[in-house]
Formats: C-alpha cells, sequence, structure tokens
C-alpha cells in the first residue's frame, strides 16, 4: 500500500491552519501575519495544558512528546528559504514598480544595506550588556549572529500588515522595497558571522569580494530569466501556461542561483521586476490580473502555513521566565538598535534626509516588522555544535520578537502613522485612545499632513493646520 505520510502532514497542517485562520478572521480579525501565529501560540497553550490536566486518563491522552518530536523534524529552512520564499518575492516583485524603485532606491538602499548591519550591531552589543549584568553572559558573536538574523524586516509580514491599513504611498513603497532587497544582505551578514563562530578567520575583503559576486551574480540570472520569461508570454496563452511561466521564473531563477552559490532572493526579485514592468505590453490586462489574482491566493495559502508553523514551535522551546523576560529585552533594544540605526546610516546621507517629511524615520523604525525569515535562519543552525548550550535563548528570543514585532509593531503602526498624518477617526477612547496619545508625544516638532486621493487613486499630501483644519498646497514628493 505504499506510505501516507506526506498526505497525514499535508493534512493535519491544513487542518491547524484552516482552524487558525478562520478563527482570526472570524474572532479576532486581525491582519494575518499577526492573528494567525497569535492563534497558532494559544493552540499550543490548550494542547500543552489539555496534556497535563489529562496525565494518567485512561480514555484519552495527548502525547505531547510525539507532537515536539513531529514540530522539531520540519525543516524550517528548507520550506521557506530554500522553499516558498522564491514565491512570495516574486509574487510582491510582480507588482512592484521600478519607477518607484527609480524615485526611491537611495532610501530603499540605506535600508536594505547600511541601516541593517548598525542594527545588526548594535542590538548585539546592548543585548550582550543586558545578558551580562543579569548574570547570564551570552558571548557576543553569538548575540552578533543572532542580531543579524533578526536584522531583517520580513517581506511577509510587512505585506500582511500595510495590506490592513492606509499609510502614505511613499513610506509603503520604501518598507516594501526594503523588504523585497534586505533578504540577500541579512543572508550574507548571517553566514559571514556564523563562519567566524565556527572558527574561520574574517576577511572584510573577502566578505566584500563574496557579497559582489553574489550580487551581480543574481543579478544577471535575474535578468536571463525575466527576459526568456517575457518571450515565452507573448503570443497566445492559455492561463495555465501564463501561470506555470511566472512559477518557472521564481522557482527556476532562485534554483539556479542556489546551484551558482550567489543570492536566490535577489535573482527571483530581479526577474520579477522585469517581468512585472514590461508583461502589460504583451499582454491584457485580463490576463494580467488573473495571473496576479492567482499569486494573491497562493501567497494566502503560503503565509498560513507559515504562520500556523511559526505558532507551532512553541511544542519545542523551554519558554521559562529568564526567556520570556529576556525575549521581551531583546525586542525592546531590537527596535531602539533599529531607529538608531537608520538614524546614524541616514545621517550620512543630508542630501537623502533635509527634504524628508516629518516622522519618516520615527514610521520607518517602527514598520519593521520581523517574520519567518529570522526564525528559519536561527532554526536552521541550532544543531550547530558551538550554538548547542546557547540554543534555547536563540530560539527562544527570536520566537518571542517575532511574535511582538507583529503584535506591537503591526498593530501600533497605525497609531504611529495618525501621529504625523492626521485621521479624523483616529481613537479617542479607552485603550486604544490613550495609546494614540502616547504615540503622539512621539511628534515633537507637532507638523502634520493629511492624506488626499483623487478619483484615480493617486495620493498626495499637504501640510495640516490642526487649529483651522486649513489644507495648504501639496507638499514635493521627499526622498525619505
Amino acid at each position: 500500500m505504499g506510505s501516507f505520510i506526506f498526505l497525514e502532514i499535508f493534512v493535519v497542517v491544513c487542518l491547524v491552519s484552516i482552524t487558525t485562520t478562520l478563527f482570526n478572521k472570524r474572532i479576532l480579525g486581525l491582519p494575518q501575519a499577526i492573528g494567525v501565529p497569535i492563534v497558532s501560540a494559544l493552540l499550543v497553550f490548550i494542547l500543552q495544558w489539555l496534556a497535563t490536566l489529562l496525565n494518567g486518563n485512561p480514555f484519552i491522552n495527548i502525547n505531547i512528546q510525539s507532537i515536539e518530536q513531529a514540530v522539531r523534524n520540519i525543516n524550517f529552512y528548507d520550506f521557506l528559504i530554500n522553499g516558498v520564499i522564491c514565491f512570495i518575492l516574486t509574487s510582491s516583485a510582480l507588482k512592484f514598480q521600478i519607477s518607484d524603485l527609480k524615485n526611491y532606491w537611495k532610501p530603499i538602499g540605506i535600508l536594505a544595506s547600511l541601516a541593517l548591519l548598525f542594527c545588526a550591531v548594535i542590538f548585539g552589543l546592548m543585548l550582550f550588556g543586558y545578558q551580562w549584568l543579569t548574570g547570564a553572559a551570552v558571548p557576543l558573536i553569538v548575540l552578533l549572529l543572532l542580531g543579524s538574523a533578526l536584522g531583517a524586516t520580513d517581506p511577509i509580514g510587512i505585506k500582511g500588515v500595510l495590506s490592513s491599513i492606509q499609510a502614505p504611498r511613499h513610506l509603503m513603497v520604501k518598507l516594501e522595497g526594503e523588504s523585497l532587497f534586505n533578504d540577500a544582505m541579512c543572508i550574507a551578514i548571517f553566514m559571514t558571522i556564523l563562519k567566524v563562530v565556527q572558527g574561520d578567520k574574517f576577511s572584510p575583503v573577502a566578505v566584500m569580494q563574496s557579497l559582489a559576486y553574489e550580487v551581480v551574480v543574481a543579478a544577471i540570472i535575474g535578468i536571463a530569466f525575466g527576459r526568456a520569461a517575457l518571450y515565452l508570454l507573448k503570443g497566445k496563452n492559455e492561463s495555465e501556461s501564463l501561470i506555470l511561466i511566472t512559477a518557472l521564473l521564481a522557482a527556476g531563477s532562485y534554483l539556479v542561483a542556489l546551484y551558482a552559490h550567489a543570492s536566490a532572493p535577489i535573482a527571483c526579485v530581479v526577474a520579477g521586476l522585469i517581468v512585472g514592468n514590461k508583461w502589460q505590453e504583451i499582454l491584457a490586462k485580463e490576463e494580467i490580473d488573473e495571473v496576479n489574482h492567482f499569486w494573491h491566493t497562493i501567497e494566502g495559502i503560503i503565509n498560513s502555513f507559515l504562520f500556523t508553523l511559526i505558532g507551532l514551535e512553541l511544542f519545542i522551546l523551554d519558554l521559562s521566565a529568564n526567556i520570556v523576560i529576556g525575549g521581551v529585552v531583546a525586542f525592546v533594544l531590537l527596535h531602539l538598535a533599529r531607529f538608531i540605526a537608520n538614524f546614524i546610516s541616514f545621517a550620512f546621507f543630508p542630501s537623502v534626509r533635509k527634504n524628508a517629511y516629518n516622522g519618516s524615520l520615527e514610521i520607518l523604525s517602527w514598520g519593521g516588522v520581523r517574520g519567518g525569515i529570522s526564525l528559519a535562519l536561527i532554526l536552521a543552525v541550532a544543531n550547530v555544535p558551538q550554538l548547542q548550550p546557547y540554543t534555547n535563548v536563540l530560539i527562544g528570543y527570536t520566537f518571542i520578537v517575532v511574535l511582538l514585532s507583529g503584535v506591537v509593531c503591526g498593530l501600533g503602526l497605525p497609531a504611529v502613522i495618525n501621529a504625523f498624518y492626521h485621521n479624523d477617526h483616529e481613537p479617542t477612547t479607552g485603550f486604544a485612545g490613550w495609546y494614540q496619545r502616547m504615540m503622539h508625544k512621539m511628534n515633537r516638532s507637532g507638523k502634520k499632513y493629511i492624506l488626499t486621493e483623487d478619483e484615480f487613486g493617486k495620493q498626495s499630501i499637504h501640510l495640516y493646520n490642526e487649529q483651522t483644519a486649513i489644507r495648504h498646497e501639496p507638499c514635493e514628493p521627499d526622498r525619505f
């Protein structure tokens, strides 16, 4: 009869994903990137509580050990980094306009490279100080490794948060652009520090050469696949073949880049940008909408699976009080480090920052949602011999930071935006009102804007006078 293990795993994951997704949609009403991991975590807590309650019951027995072993056998890194991330990135790249990249390439580049590096270093140093003060010292190099994994904003989490709020378009473009391009830098820094942990010598020249090779070769692969896909899209095609061509574009460019030891994320992003900005010249609008609808659906399915798996990681964690407190501290330090890193990075480029809208730095720093990529990187190295004494700290802190990042930063982002962009419908009562008033204190200058849209959906930003409610002339678009 053969083995049914694949179908068994698939059915279980589908069942759990459907349960968490529907509960979040119908009861909590939170964005998927935030609600599903929370529901999954609650499900794990309930199962663990029932297992304790029913221990020794002759009729019902929940074998937590078997569940933990099954979760440990999930290769999170292969599922995400060597698997579905190519579809998520390509789906986003197909809809990302090159004109936006041309307008905002400087801030996107700074956020995805220099700011990421500074954030990893600053976070590692601050967390090292905390661990030393609490008497549970962890080597600095290990915490720098953790900082490099947590430094990257997550494209899945960013899309989940931004799709549920109204935000200034220039900020949405920068956050989405950062999340598309910072994966390569994140993985390069992470692998470099990992080699040092394992005993290799650190050479800045070798690192720069390796990074340059990865970026250049990845760009060439992406261009080649993008051009080839455009050629295949020409002429008559069924909707199925259009979808298969874009699937080949995503998986093919990513796989070839992996074999070439280049940056696979950059390869599929470049390929997606080329196709997404040229296919309107050779395809009908209905065909493009149909393909985009398919990928939007696939994105939703992958997100449900991914966020459910993130929640299930609780089964393999030893969440002691020290780990929970340390994880919360790590979350605070990480986002403080991101703000400092962004401030320092843009200070090197005064021409980029001098015409910035008030609040851009605060909103961009707050909006750095962490997600599955960070957890996948940490889980992939959890069994490295040099890191095994710190495995629980690495996984525990990462899980708590990812979860809090979605809840605090994701749910709190609208209030931060309201502090700098006038909203007639902002909350004024209860906890939400109190929280909104606290966020308004971030706007020390008091300078606010208001968003307007024309009948074509084009967004404009005006200065807002709170006393007279007068909308002044539109502000010029900024570069930051």
